[in-house]
């Protein structure tokens, strides 16, 4: 499981709210929307064409970008056989449940798919070979401290 600091993320979404005067929980549900987002489009969708092995008859790629699950203050141990290639559906469930976050409350970002890991760790995609979450990780820390000292 990869964890993000909430003292380096909170840090930085309180920097931005002090230096652009807007709402601090406004500012953390729009970066837990934009994160979560950034995760889920990232996330591989099978495609058989990339495969040595055919693909099972009747296959349907999306199901790892479809299981992604937001939760507040508790993991959640959710998981769901629907498929969604574009993702929108978790995207919904994120706008979702960031609509209530309060400050002090921890975001979680869960997916219980037996293989997530070995599609975040092991390079078990062509389409992410480095994961999804470290990178994602990485660009919204990039993107945010960028926007604070552009203030």
């Amino acid at each position: 499981m990869t964890i993000v600091s909430a003292e380096k993320f909170g840090e930085l979404t309180r920097q931005w709210a002090k230096k652009t005067g807007e709402d601090l929980e406004k500012i953390t549900r729009g970066f837990c929307i934009n994160l979560s987002t950034s995760v889920i489009i990232k996330t591989p969708v099978g495609n058989p064409e990339l495969w040595s092995s055919p693909a099972p008859h009747g296959y349907t790629g999306g199901r790892a970008r479809n299981n992604w699950f937001p939760s507040l203050n508790n993991i959640s141990n959710k998981t769901t056989e629907r498929k969604a290639k574009t993702g929108q559906a978790a995207v919904n469930r994120v706008k979702d449940r960031t609509s209530g976050l309060k400050a002090g409350d921890t975001f979680y970002l869960t997916n219980n798919l037996p293989y997530i890991r070995r599609l975040e760790y092991e390079g078990w995609s062509t389409q992410a070979p480095a994961g999804m979450v470290r990178i994602s990780i990485s660009e919204a820390e990039q993107s945010l401290t960028k926007a604070i000292n552009s203030i």
